[in-house]
């Protein structure tokens, strides 16, 4: 796991990996509220799902894989 590949927020590190960004994603690209997308990451809220989001470069929330476009 590089720490590139991390993201921090309160005292959890997430991992981007292709299961985060399709949660991701699917925040960005639906309905999703931050509380869902809080319970989806293990994050403790939606202030800390607010804090990820602000830390994910933006580039990442693009489709650009196949793999990464599944619903």
């Amino acid at each position: 796991m590089s720490s590139e590949n991390i993201i921090k927020v309160g005292g959890k590190q997430i991992e981007i990996n292709d299961e985060v960004l399709l949660k991701v994603r699917k925040y960005v690209n639906t309905e999703m509220n931050l509380d869902e997308l809080s319970k989806e990451l293990g994050l403790d809220g939606w202030e800390e799902a607010y804090e990820f989001i602000k830390k994910i470069p933006a580039w990442m929330l693009r489709k650009y894989s196949k793999s990464l476009n599944k619903k």
